[in-house]
């Protein structure tokens, strides 16, 4: 007896869906891979960055921060996840004047799933994948605050099922408003619901805000930043998000991130080496329940 495509379809959207944020979709809610996040240093320091996102993985989280980026930077992110999930990751971001513009796509892909139908019958192998392409535009309305939007093109695939859609961003980034401490604010995945056949589903709005501060460390020129903020995603609970890192000059740096509110994940730790014009951070997220390891590798070129 063949299973009812509705049935078959909810199936396959909880597998992948499951697979890729390691939690299960939340009711209604869809294309997990938007909340994985984008930057080997944003996720180690426990995705606290709206607040103080200085390099190209702000098209992810805070649009407004291109309006205060320097040149032209080119970054490249790769993660190696449990499971054999493949996440991929580039985006550009060029200031000129008081304009920032900046594009970006990053995308999920699976190996082969296992496919059964509501009694458990073993129905073959499905795959998966998930992709967003991203531009957008900022201003610095004084030196020290930029706001920008962005609009997505969004696309997700499981087995013979598709759905595309749009999603748009806005993000606003002050630097220095207080000594030596910022603020942002960002609201992301705006969009309707989209479908697969008659399953409904809508974007996983975000929410996020909060304040990044600075203190200096006479020791080899070196300070720590400390991250707070707030992450709220649609039929999520609230999370509260901390990062600290220790900057060695302009040389190095040392991440600790902490997130509340997950049952997989709550902590990430990583490193930075930057010399010139080239910069590369790699981080590292556990899981627990015996989901394994995360590893994320960001490199990143910066023209003046």
């Amino acid at each position: 007896m063949k299973p009812s495509r509705p049935i078959a379809l909810a199936t396959l959207l909880f597998a992948a869906q499951s697979w890729i944020s390691a939690l299960p979709a939340a009711a209604g809610t869809g294309l997990a891979f938007l909340k994985t996040g984008i930057g080997a240093r944003s996720v180690s320091l426990g995705s606290a960055v709206v607040s103080n996102v200085d390099d190209p993985s702000a098209l992810y989280w805070n649009p407004g921060a291109l309006g205060l980026l320097e040149g032209t930077q080119l970054e490249v992110n790769h993660v190696e996840s449990f499971q054999e999930v493949r996440y991929e990751a580039a985006a550009i971001t060029h200031r000129r004047g008081e304009n920032g513009f900046g594009a970006s796509f990053n995308g999920v892909w699976t190996d082969d799933m296992a496919r059964r139908d509501e009694t458990g019958r073993d129905l073959g192998q499905f795959g998966y994948y998930g992709i967003r392409a991203n531009c957008s535009y900022a201003r610095a309305v004084t030196d020290r605050i930029g706001l920008g939007a962005g609009v997505s093109l969004l696309r997700e695939q499981i087995d013979t099922y598709s759905t595309s859609g749009l999603a748009f961003d806005l993000g606003i980034q002050a630097r220095e408003l207080l000594s030596r401490t910022d603020l942002g604010a960002s609201v992301l995945n705006l969009g309707s619901s989209m479908k697969y056949e008659q399953e409904s589903f809508d974007l996983p709005l975000t929410i996020q805000a909060g304040v990044t501060h600075r203190i200096p460390w006479r020791v080899a020129n070196s300070r720590i930043v400390v991250s707070a903020e707030i992450q709220q995603v649609r039929d999520e609970d609230a999370q509260l998000l901390l990062g600290t890192e220790y900057q060695y000059g302009e040389l190095a740096s040392l991440d600790v991130g902490y997130q509340s509110a997950r049952d997989t994940r709550d902590v990430a730790m990583g490193f930075g080496l930057q010399r010139d014009r080239f910069a590369g951070h790699y981080a590292f997220v556990p899981f627990s329940e015996n989901l394994g390891e995360e590893h994320r590798v960001s490199l990143r070129m910066l023209w003046p």
